[in-house]
């Protein structure tokens, strides 16, 4: 267990902070996660206006398909044009001038306090979200669950979603899960999972809106 890193995760988990200083150092981007980024390159079609959250080396922009535009964004700057934001403070900045339409977060999600605010957020301004998650074994309601978000701490994550729970945090933003695959580690499989808009759900919105004026 890497002590550092489990205090670390609890102050923050019990502060609302992000591990500013776990990720401003280079040397916790490790490469093997390049694999898992080169997975979710895979699943962006061409032309997509894409945001990467916790880029860190930029991996993602390498293998994008063509016609893809890209900008990466991260707790600290990590190169023109590096939208710095940390995902855990609230009022998350405004996307809709980026023109975006996919969102990216590869290995970021279990570092989220609010895990709901944000997929609420990120929802609002994109079409298409593709995340990896290490998704918890219990759910809510087991008895197990202290136990496991405890052992989950000592990874730095300070959320616990078992995979249908997680899966639902976006079908109550109108997305549905088009795609699931696993990334194989030498510590288990991760599932990454597409996720796209329901057709007709933005229009049914502004329709319910435009009525009740």
């Amino acid at each position: 267990m890497n002590v550092p890193v489990a205090v670390r995760s609890l102050l923050c988990q019990v502060l609302g902070w992000s591990d500013r200083k776990r990720w401003s150092d280079t040397s916790e981007l490790l490469p093997d996660w390049d694999e898992r980024t080169r997975m979710i390159a895979r699943l962006i079609p061409s032309g997509a206006h894409v945001i990467e959250f916790g880029a860190g080396r930029r991996v993602l922009e390498r293998y994008l398909p063509s016609g893809c535009t890209y900008i990466p964004s991260d707790l600290v700057d990590r190169g023109q044009p590096t939208l710095v934001c940390d995902l855990n403070v609230e009022p998350r900045p405004d996307l809709r001038p980026l023109d975006l339409d996919t969102a990216v977060f590869g290995g970021v999600l279990e570092y989220i306090q609010d895990l709901e605010s944000l997929v609420a957020w990120v929802t609002r301004d994109v079409s298409c979200c593709i995340a990896s998650y290490e998704c918890a074994r219990t759910r809510r309601s087991d008895w197990q669950r202290v136990q496991e978000s405890v052992a989950r701490a000592r990874a730095g994550w300070v959320n616990t979603f078992h995979e249908d729970e997680f899966v639902g945090l976006f079908q109550r933003e109108g997305f549905t899960m088009v795609h699931r695959e696993l990334w194989q580690t030498k510590d288990g499989a991760e599932p990454i999972f597409a996720f796209e808009r329901v057709r007709g759900r933005v229009a049914t919105e502004a329709a319910t809106t435009t009525a009740g004026l």
